[in-house]
């Protein structure tokens, strides 16, 4: 990061956060948040860069993709893995859209907490899950630790920001994901809130769905790691099950979706394109005749 020193759009004028180095303000998670809304919700945990990865969603941005798993399972009930959900937004959506129409929801993100505490300044401090500090907030400014790439002042002032952190004598943790979930899953045994690393098997009962969305983008994984990611995930597929990938370009939402077959994960459907990530699936490649979902690709799974 060039400039690890954000402005924090709680302590400046309006005007400025139109400005792309100000940021939502993050301090409200180390509080009650419950009685915000699902965007505001969002909005606080936006700023958290977990590695080279921005926390970033919003509820309402995956309409068509949740309408597809709604047509397409009708009258059924199937088991749901939702990969990298980040604060759950669009689980929620997810589930809102199904109906009660799935037998168990499983909502995981690697990042599904974080260590934050309140030095008596009123400053807070996120550690990652090292135990190092990755974020200092104040009502001005956010300093974060990708400071590689900035120039050596800046390192060195954001280095000394941080290590303020040993200032703060309490820590807690917080569970990242939308209130409204987590009320949701204590009353609704079918749904399930868990950590999981997508590289991982994922060691529960096997899926019928498996949705990742917005994860597995080039800029920060190599095609080496979202091909493995990839793999794995088509291992964990029950039989004919469905592999749904989605991204997003200028807003537009882009979509596919594999079925498990016994040779592998067969291209069944795409939607503007298709999601970016289908592109990384090491696959032979044989036409098909459908004009929705013309190459077929194959996956050892």
């Amino acid at each position: 990061m060039r400039l690890p020193i954000k402005l924090n759009r709680a302590g400046w004028p309006r005007v400025f956060g139109r400005l792309t180095l100000t940021y939502d303000d993050p301090r409200i998670l180390a509080g009650d948040f419950s009685a915000l809304s699902r965007y505001e919700v969002s909005a606080a945990i936006s700023p958290l860069r977990f590695g080279t990865t921005f926390k970033t969603t919003r509820p309402k941005r995956q309409k068509q993709s949740d309408r597809f798993l709604f047509d397409l399972y009708q009258g059924t009930k199937p088991v749901i893995l939702d990969v990298g959900a980040s604060d759950g937004s669009t689980s929620l959506d997810l589930i809102d859209t199904l109906r009660s129409n799935f037998r168990r929801y499983y909502v995981t993100d690697l990042n599904i907490s974080v260590r934050c505490g309140i030095a008596d300044n009123g400053v807070v401090y996120f550690l990652d899950q090292s135990g190092a500090c990755m974020l200092r907030a104040s009502k001005r400014l956010l300093a974060y630790s990708d400071a590689q790439e900035a120039n050596a002042l800046l390192r060195l002032i954001t280095a000394r920001m941080l290590r303020r952190s040993d200032r703060v004598s309490r820590w807690q943790d917080v569970l990242l994901v939308q209130p409204d979930l987590t009320a949701l899953a204590a009353n609704d045994s079918r749904i399930t809130i868990t950590r999981y690393d997508m590289f991982t098997p994922w060691s529960g009962e096997r899926p019928d769905v498996i949705k990742i969305a917005c994860v597995l983008d080039p800029l920060h994984f190599s095609r080496e790691q979202i091909a493995e990611a990839l793999r794995v995930q088509g291992s964990t597929l029950a039989p004919d099950g469905r592999l749904l990938l989605v991204g997003e370009s200028n807003n537009v939402e882009e979509f596919s979706v594999f079925r498990k077959t016994s040779s592998g994960l067969c291209l069944e459907h795409t939607q503007a394109g298709g999601a970016k990530a289908a592109n990384y699936v090491p696959l032979s490649v044989m036409n098909l005749d459908s004009s929705e979902a013309p190459l077929q690709r194959i996956v050892s799974a």
